[in-house]
């Protein structure tokens, strides 16, 4: 459903969600109209099979007095939390539906930056922590050439890919880009991991972007906890794009996560002799499409994409520029780029260029601008 106002969470949406033993996966076998009301949810999951003991009668004391459960101070934290501006407790009834349609949702989100990020679209990048200087262009070149496309970039603030992929799309949004970004951590909001990239979240927020965990406030960086965070960067995105990733990779964690949930997943191929690419090949093998430009990637996620917009936007999807004009038109934006810029991102001869250039000004797509060519307006 659009998060269009503060999402009401109630005390006991935050009992569902600390609860010991009342994780995602078995509150996802009971009826689903019982996950749209707390109370609701909580009278039912007494009667789940193979429920602890502890937890039903933590179940009954929620029911009756909150403020007597033995974490009574971290409900109270949460709620003061909650007060300051922009930081959101998102349960399960107002979350995305791509998110909710998930094996095992997350019971409540904490969002700290703009709530709205999370519906979309957006694409995520994974991949490698170590990369190479190609996979580093990558990461942040497309990153921010997509972002200009309106698309929100998902990752998860680790170093390589992610941090790459992040600066790549607060860069676009500086420049005056739709497209903005959300960083999904695997530890509570109240601490940033890798401590280096802490002031990349505080520009994340700065201008606009999100931070996003199913952790309570005070939760450490566990490495348990980066695979299930996965679940989310996939689950809030149209498609998983893999930059670089060798073949023991979380990445391939992440893509296979994605198949599952009819995500689209594209994989960029790399040297034969470098680690980095065997996972992406393998990802190829199995049938994750080959991408080697931005605007490939925009027509991998094209049908996903257009069933994301509303109906009065994605007829717009259906106009689009003759097929060989495309490559060149992806590459533009509200924001003019010179003619060398574009022969550079596109890889064509100058001639070629410039009678493609022509071509799209005369069909009305694009228009030049002092400082280069821009989309037309």
């Amino acid at each position: 459903m659009p998060l269009t106002s503060h999402p009401e969470t109630s005390l006991l949406d935050l009992c569902c969600w600390l609860l010991p033993g009342l994780t995602p996966h078995r509150l996802q076998k009971l009826p689903a109209q019982m996950l749209d009301s707390p109370e609701k949810l909580l009278q039912a999951a007494q009667n789940l099979s193979g429920l602890p003991v502890k937890t039903r009668e933590l179940i009954d004391l929620a029911l009756v007095d909150p403020w007597k459960l033995p974490f009574a101070s971290q409900l109270e934290a949460h709620l003061n939390w909650l007060e300051h501006e922009n930081h959101w407790l998102v349960p399960l009834r107002q979350q995305p539906e791509l998110l909710r349609q998930l094996p095992d949702p997350p019971t409540l989100l904490l969002v700290q930056g703009d709530l709205r990020l999370l519906e979309g679209p957006n694409l995520a990048f994974v991949g490698s922590r170590r990369l190479s200087p190609e996979g580093r262009w990558v990461a942040q070149e497309w990153s921010n050439l997509l972002a200009w496309q309106g698309l929100g970039i998902v990752s998860g603030l680790a170093r390589g890919v992610d941090g790459q992929a992040h600066q790549g799309a607060l860069q676009a949004q500086k420049e005056g880009a739709s497209g903005n970004t959300l960083a999904v951590l695997g530890q509570g909001l109240d601490g940033i991991y890798p401590p280096e990239h802490a002031g990349l979240a505080e520009e994340i927020l700065a201008w606009g972007g999100a931070l996003v965990s199913e952790y309570p406030l005070g939760t450490p960086p566990r490495g348990r906890n980066f695979p299930r965070r996965n679940r989310i960067i996939t689950g809030l995105s149209l498609g998983v794009l893999v930059v670089e990733a060798t073949l023991k990779s979380g990445s391939l964690v992440s893509a296979r996560l994605a198949m599952e949930q009819n995500r689209e997943v594209m994989a960029v191929p790399g040297s034969i002799r470098r680690q980095q690419s065997q996972g992406c090949h393998q990802l190829i093998r199995q049938g994750a499409e080959l991408v080697t430009s931005p605007e490939e990637v925009l027509l991998a996620i094209r049908q996903p994409l257009q069933n994301a917009l509303p109906q009065d936007l994605s007829s717009e999807v259906d106009r689009q520029p003759a097929p060989h004009l495309q490559p060149l038109y992806c590459l533009l934006s509200d924001a003019p780029l010179s003619l060398d810029q574009l022969l550079e991102f596109s890889g064509l001869k100058a001639a070629e260029g410039m009678l493609h250039l022509q071509e799209l000004e005369l069909e009305g797509w694009i228009e030049q601008q002092p400082g280069g060519w821009c989309r037309s307006t």
